[in-house]
């Protein structure tokens, strides 16, 4: 009797280990940041690249200051920088030499409220606007509507995703992962 007693305390902190890690698990991934590049020069004002982008910033003299996690962080340039951005569709790095401005990484924000939400962006003289809706066939997830002045627009929903330029029957072929 007493060895079945120990098989259930032994099942029982398995059990209690294995929710452990799991809640331990699920908690990294709840939050994740993206990387937010902010320069004072005219021709790169602001660049995002999308959470889990891997990215490693370097002084002038090589030593590694700043490179991707989960946690937020920022980073103001004065001096020369080089940043290294290795984006998932594509194969080689972005490489960006920086000498003002800022690197950080921003906590992507999560949705909690269920009304549509509106965006607009400015650079380099284009604008957009970008709607995130509530997806209608898959409970919890979100689509995108994403358009441009210069006429691009491009639409994600539930798991499909096409993009036009000026009219809805002018597909625009997507190449790559995304």
């Amino acid at each position: 009797m007493k060895k079945v007693e120990f098989n259930k305390i032994i099942t029982m902190k398995k059990l209690v280990l294995l929710i452990l890690v799991c809640l331990i698990f699920g908690s990294t991934y709840a939050q994740k940041t993206y990387l937010k590049i902010t320069t004072k020069d005219e021709t790169l004002n602001t660049i995002m690249y999308p959470p889990g982008t891997k990215f490693e910033l370097k002084t002038e003299h090589g030593y590694l200051i700043f490179k991707n996690s989960d946690d937020p962080g920022l980073v103001e340039i004065n001096e020369k920088h080089t940043l290294f951005v290795f984006p998932s569709w594509k194969d080689d790095a972005d490489v960006f030499e920086l000498t003002n401005g800022t690197v950080e990484k921003v906590l992507t924000p999560t949705y909690t409220e269920s009304k549509d939400e509106k965006y607009n962006y400015s650079s380099n003289g284009v604008t957009a606007i970008s709607t995130v809706t509530d997806s209608k066939e898959r409970k919890g997830k979100k689509n995108l509507n994403f358009k441009l002045s210069n006429g691009i627009t491009f639409i994600y929903e539930d798991d499909k995703y096409r993009a036009y330029l000026n009219k809805p029957d002018n597909y625009i072929r997507i190449k790559g992962k995304y």
